[in-house]
């Protein structure tokens, strides 16, 4: 329930107190920082940074995630970093398991591994920081295409999807909702010089997503369970989809490997939580660095996610020694010991 308690008496963990002092760990946390706030701008100042305190360590983490080779495949999604601190970064996102945090932004492979992050301060946007106005979905497209990168997302329909692409219109939701289950309706189409790919698919709920590189076909069939007849039915899937589905998913399986031993220890200091959320982006990026060196050279992942924790810790706090001095029991204590 506290950090002392690692130095306690009755609850004390003997690599940790035996590696570090409660005075020193306390010492080390009260003047913890990233950078100098004597080169901070005041907020007056049209060139200032939200996330000054923390930018070294953001940019010397993407670095370092980038010297890894870029996998073919990509995804970037929001990640939450949950927190109930009072700053002007805290997002709320009531669709999120975790409501109130820090926001942040991940490319990330199908497999969890993260190449980059930035956190999200509201200031991206600001034509200061930003000298690209891409705006919308269709834009992103293009500006990536312009570049050599292939891309695939979910659009919203009533976004300016049709102001960009004209004479694309697909059916409009009360229409889709009268067709059967696995319902396809594609239109392909062209932003400047980028050809689009513009598809709606009904699952349990009508989706639409746009594309540069994959549409409609090939279809493939799904199984699908059908309340009427209360069976489990075949039901079309578009290929773009298929797709989605298969490369999506790296952000998420990111964020479950660092739910499942995250650090959650609190502190009154707003950038110390994302220092925490830093380490376990470090610590599951390792991790999986390790599984991809096992499966290349054949060899077996001798380590869980859980036990290659314990293994840093250890080597970590196996690095040093000292004989601190933890204190005395209390009177009542020894008292109730005797008994």
């Amino acid at each position: 329930p506290k950090v002392r308690d690692y130095w306690s008496t009755h609850l004390g963990f003997a690599p940790i107190y035996n590696a570090l002092s409660q005075k020193r760990s306390e010492a080390i946390r009260a003047v913890l920082h990233f950078n100098n706030n004597e080169d901070m701008l005041p907020r007056a100042y049209p060139n200032y940074d939200r996330l000054f305190k923390l930018r070294p360590l953001v940019s010397y983490l993407n670095n370092q995630f980038g010297k890894i080779p870029y996998s073919r495949d990509l995804s970037l999604d929001e990640q939450m970093c949950s927190t109930k601190a009072r700053n002007i970064l805290k997002q709320h996102m009531p669709n999120k398991p975790h409501k109130w945090g820090y926001k942040l932004f991940v490319i990330c492979d199908y497999k969890g591994y993260s190449y980059n992050l930035e956190v999200y301060t509201g200031q991206e946007n600001y034509p200061k920081f930003n000298d690209i106005d891409i705006g919308a979905s269709v834009p992103l497209m293009e500006h990536l295409y312009d570049r050599g990168i292939l891309g695939l997302g979910t659009v919203r329909r009533n976004r300016v999807l049709y102001v960009t692409v004209p004479n694309n219109q697909l059916p409009d939701e009360k229409q889709i909702k009268k067709e059967k289950r696995g319902f396809i309706a594609e239109r392909i189409g062209s932003y400047k010089s980028t050809p689009l790919s513009i598809t709606t698919w009904k699952d349990n709920k009508i989706v639409t997503l746009l594309s540069t590189y994959a549409g409609a076909e090939p279809k493939s069939m799904l199984k699908r369970f059908d309340r009427r007849i209360k069976s489990r039915v075949d039901v079309d899937c578009p290929f773009v989809v298929k797709e989605y589905n298969h490369f999506m998913g790296g952000v998420d399986l990111l964020d479950g490997l660092i739910g499942r031993y995250k650090i959650k220890l609190r502190s009154r200091k707003w950038y110390i939580r994302l220092w925490y959320h830093f380490i376990d982006v470090s610590i599951v990026n390792s991790w999986l660095l390790y599984k991809r060196c096992q499966h290349e050279n054949n060899e077996l992942v001798n380590y869980t996610l859980a036990n290659w924790r314990a293994e840093i810790g250890s080597t970590l706090t196996s690095s040093g020694v000292c004989t601190p001095t933890r204190g005395r029991r209390s009177n009542s204590l020894e008292a109730l010991m005797k008994r």
